[in-house]
């Protein structure tokens, strides 16, 4: 019980501080992960690390934001993603630029060399 009333206390913060940077703008686009998409096991053995790698991604989830990714590019024959999160109840805004995106490159036609 300790721990999830101190998770929400951690919510609570995270949906506020979120609120108060999209009050500045229209949406905020992030990279999905820090750093290029790890390979598959690759940081099976360290649950933390594995964690830090959707840090990003996180933030939709936990304050409750519209949020999508959508590809990018490669770097180092990965993949890499692009987050586009919108307000409370925007979702029309961030498909809308999701999709203008998408029309705009051919990122979703082009697959890393396995």
């Amino acid at each position: 019980d300790a721990y999830y009333k101190k998770a929400q206390k951690v919510r609570t913060v995270i949906t506020k501080e979120v609120e108060k940077v999209l009050n500045d703008v229209d949406l905020l686009i992030t990279p999905v992960s820090p750093h290029v998409a790890i390979k598959l096991g690759e940081k099976n053995d360290d649950p933390l690390a594995m964690y830090l790698e959707d840090i990003y991604m996180s933030t939709a989830a936990l304050s409750g934001v519209p949020g999508l990714s959508i590809p990018a590019g490669f770097a180092h024959n990965m993949p890499v993603g692009l987050q586009i999160m919108g307000k409370q109840l925007d979702e029309a805004s961030v498909l809308s630029v999701a999709h203008q995106y998408e029309k705009a490159t051919d990122w979703t036609e082009k697959f890393p060399l396995l």
